[in-house]
Order: structure tokens, then C-alpha cells, then sequence
């Protein structure tokens, strides 16, 4: 199996190649059950269709718990991982759903011409079948919606709720559709049962808990300014004394307003090092919360929930650290960079900072103090308005020569963070120059900006091997 993407020196979570493991076991598991059982059909394509429905139905119920939310899953694998997956995993499901139908309706028959129309109606009418006809038109509603979201001319807060709320009803249509049209026997129904009770349950905990949040764990607005024309600084502390333990280069969902439930949320990197008397976030225009936030006042409430994240430095031993960062990207640099500068880094560092503007980067005094603690000279550059310090271009092989000179290119662990062109571009530069697609990290929450990179087909590589194994164990099911 393709290597996943990993994060050595990350406490929590499964590691990589288990998890996978454990999310194919328990797709298929319901197939194993039936085959145990002896409950399966004599012809093939039946059989098939039967085996698709599960491993679609089983992917359906997965889908609560991919969202990025539970630490054992995305703790090793990172969040951005986890999203990843969760996009592209259904889709899959969809396919499966589909090809379950067309084998259930069958190859053609030359000496009964009428049976695919018969089936096919069946399919469609029959009134014992409608949670199926809506299930299915519902994970293809929630699919497209979800490949268009971008697109659409919705409130993300709007989005959010109606993907929750389909998602929930899609799980209760799949079960009535199992337990009430799929033949099961007593054992197999129980399986389903508390699988679906398995998976929705802790989903629903995440907003339950939201709402059962003592208030002691909720901050207020310390300050709020622009260091930019189109990034501000919010500064967070707790009224109660209450700290939050973090990484440098992880992020909170943050709720402005006191708003209680997920949907407010927003992700944004913290800027600050773990022990600050206040909790720092960079915040880019970007949206309709976003752009409102000059209305914001000193004492509003802040509902923090985190940290979440993978992303930052591991403990394996190196012999140079690199630090990229690019836009709104530095507020996690930020983090380790004033980390550093209060413990102590072991090896040498190296700093980059590019902006498609100079007038867009944020002011030298939030970076240069910990940069003259650790000896650092930072490389600078903008494609418009450079100079002085300030070189005129962007980062590109050159620049990463400059930065990886006197280190061993196999030894030095690099952290990027910034836009996805600048990551898979910068990322595949690195790997030219003899960096191992192993040391360089960054966390990517969009893929339709910009390129794959080497590092991203690896773990497309590793989703399709876990898509390939459930097709596999559908074929050999259809042989049982």
C-alpha cells in the first residue's frame, strides 16, 4: 500500500497505515458478516449488487466521523488529510451506490427483452423502496452541492447547517433502507444498527458539547487591529484564567460573537507561542464573516474550540529547520518562530516571507524580534513594490537554493504554509534539490487552486489504493 502522508513526532491519533486499515475493515465488515452467515444470492450480479450497496451504505455511515473533528482520526494524518478524504470518499460512495443499482437491474437478457424494463421500473415505483430513491437522490445533492461550494451564492453558516442536517437524514434514510428492503436477518440488522448509532453519535457530540461548554473555556476580544490592508490581529484572552495547550502551527475554530454551535465556526492559525499571556490570530478578508470584522469590539465573546492540526515541526532529529511562509500563511510561522526564540532551537533555522505585495506583509516588528534572538536573517520577497530588504520576484528555485545552502538537503525538515500554488510549487522544488518528500509539510484545505504536488498525488496514491481494496473485497464477496 502507497505510503499515507504522516507527521512524525504527533502524540495523538491512529498511525497512518492502521487507520487506513481500520476504515477498510469496517467498510467491510457487513460482507464478512453475510458471507459468515451465509446469506447471499446465487447470481453474480446480484451478489454484486448487494456488495456495492454495503460498502456504499458503510461509506455513507464513515462520513460522520471524516470531518476533521475527532483527534484520533486526523491527529496523525492531519485535518487537511481527513477533509481530503472526506471529499473524495463520497463521490465514491455515490459510484458505488449507482453501480448497486445497474446490478441490481441487470445485464441484458436476449430471451426475456423485457426484464431490464421491469426491474427498472420496480426500481423507480415501487413504494416500499422510496427511502432508497431519496437516499440515493440525496447523497447526490449532498455530493454536488459540496463539489460546487465554492460556487454557490449561499452564506457558508447556510451551507454548513443544510450539509449537517442532509448528511443526518441521508444516515436515518440509509438504515430504514437496510434494515426494511435489504433482507437482513435478525444479526445483520443489529450490525447496521449499531454501526449507524456508532458513527452519529459522536458526530452529534461535537455540537453538544459546543453547547455545554462551561463558560470558563470561552475568551474575549483583548484587541483588534489591522496589520495589514486586508489582515487583521485579534487578540484573545480568558477572563477565567484558562490557558489552551497547544503546538506551534496548529489552529482553533473560532466562533466571534459568543455563537455556540459548529456552525459559526471559522479555522484560523494561532500566531502566538503556547505560554503566551494572550492568544494571537491573523485573520484575512476573505468572506462575509471576514470582512465585517472592523465592527468588531474590544470584550466580545470568542468561542474557541481546538487546537486542532498536525502541522508543524516533529521531533526527529535534523539538521536545519526551514520556515516558508506566503500571504496569511506566516501566522503559523509566526508561532514557532517566537517558540524558538524564548526554548531555544537545536539546529539552524532558515526564514522566508513572500507577498504578492510588499504593502500586504505584516509589519517587520511582529517577526524581526525573534528572528535577532535566533541570528536569523530573513529572505524577503514581493512581486509588486519590492525594495530595500525586500527582493523583487517570488520564491522559486533559487531562493530555495539560498535557504537550504550549508545543510544537507536529506537532514533539514521544512514547514510551509501559504497558498496552494506556492506549496505544491515550492514543495516539488524542494524535492528536486534532494529534500524527501517526508520532511517538507504544509497543511492544504483547497485543491482547486493550483497543481497537485508530489507529496499530493502520494496521497491521492494511498486514497485510491483504499478505493481499489473495497472493490477488490466486492468482487471476491460476489464469489462467496
Amino acid at each position: 500500500m502507497p505510503d499515507l502522508p504522516s507527521h512524525r513526532g504527533i502524540r495523538a491519533g491512529i498511525p497512518p497505515l492502521t487507520l487506513a486499515l481500520i476504515y477498510i475493515g469496517a467498510v467491510v465488515l457487513p460482507l464478512a458478516l453475510a458471507a459468515l452467515l451465509g446469506e447471499t444470492h446465487r447470481q453474480v450480479t446480484v451478489q454484486l449488487g448487494a456488495a456495492a450497496g454495503s460498502i456504499s451504505a458503510a461509506m455513507i455511515l464513515l462520513q460522520m466521523i471524516s470531518s476533521g473533528r475527532f483527534e484520533a482520526v486526523s491527529g496523525r494524518i492531519g485535518i487537511d488529510i481527513t477533509m481530503a478524504f472526506h471529499k473524495w470518499a463520497a463521490p465514491m460512495a455515490l459510484a458505488f451506490a449507482l453501480a448497486h443499482v445497474a446490478l441490481l437491474i441487470g445485464l441484458p437478457d436476449p430471451d426475456r427483452p423485457n426484464r431490464l424494463a421491469r426491474r427498472f421500473a420496480t426500481l423507480m415505483t415501487a413504494e416500499r423502496l422510496w427511502d432508497a430513491r431519496l437516499a440515493l437522490i440525496l447523497l447526490a445533492l449532498l455530493v454536488g452541492l459540496a463539489l460546487l461550494r465554492d460556487r454557490l451564492p449561499v452564506r457558508y453558516q447556510i451551507w454548513r447547517g443544510s450539509h449537517a442536517l442532509g448528511a443526518l437524514a441521508l444516515v436515518g434514510l440509509v438504515l430504514a433502507h437496510l434494515v426494511t428492503d435489504g433482507l437482513l436477518g435478525p444479526v445483520r440488522a443489529a450490525l447496521w444498527t449499531g454501526f449507524a448509532a456508532a458513527v452519529t453519535l459522536p458526530a452529534l457530540w461535537v455540537y453538544a458539547r459546543r453547547l455545554t461548554r462551561p463558560r470558563s473555556e470561552c475568551w474575549t476580544v483583548a484587541s483588534l487591529r489591522r496589520v495589514t490592508p486586508r489582515i487583521h490581529e485579534m487578540l484573545l484572552e480568558n477572563p477565567h484564567g484558562h490557558s489552551l495547550d497547544f503546538r506551534p502551527g496548529q489552529f482553533v475554530w473560532a466562533s466571534v460573537g459568543g455563537q455556540r454551535l459548529p456552525l459559526h465556526d471559522h479555522p484560523f492559525s494561532i500566531a502566538s507561542a503556547p505560554g503566551a499571556p494572550q492568544l494571537r490570530l491573523l485573520i484575512q478578508e476573505a468572506g462575509d464573516f471576514t470582512s465585517s470584522l472592523d465592527a468588531v469590539e474590544p470584550g466580545t465573546r470568542v468561542a474557541i474550540d481546538g487546537p486542532h492540526g498536525s502541522f508543524g515541526p516533529s521531533d526527529a532529529p535534523r539538521d536545519g529547520l526551514v520556515l516558508i511562509a506566503g500571504g496569511v500563511g506566516i501566522a503559523p510561522i509566526l508561532s514557532m518562530l517566537e517558540t524558538f526564540a524564548r526554548d531555544g532551537c537545536a539546529c539552524p533555522l532558515r526564514f522566508a516571507y513572500a507577498m504578492h505585495d510588499s504593502r500586504d506583509m505584516i509589519p517587520a516588528a511582529m517577526f524581526r524580534p525573534a528572528l535577532a534572538t535566533l541570528g536569523v536573517t530573513p529572505l524577503l520577497t514581493a512581486s509588486r513594490n519590492a525594495g530595500g530588504e525586500i527582493a523583487q520576484g517570488r520564491l522559486g528555485e533559487a531562493q530555495m537554493k539560498l535557504l537550504l545552502d550549508g545543510l544537507d538537503p536529506k537532514r533539514v525538515e521544512v514547514m510551509i504554509c501559504g497558498p496552494g500554488p506556492l506549496m505544491t510549487t515550492l514543495t516539488d522544488t524542494l524535492n528536486d534539490l534532494g529534500v524527501p518528500l517526508s520532511h517538507i509539510h504544509y497543511e492544504r484545505f483547497s485543491y482547486g487552486s493550483g497543481p497537485l504536488s508530489r507529496k499530493d498525488h502520494r496521497m491521492m496514491a494511498g486514497f485510491a489504493t483504499i478505493f481499489a481494496a473495497l472493490a477488490a473485497a466486492m468482487a471476491l464477496y460476489s464469489l462467496a
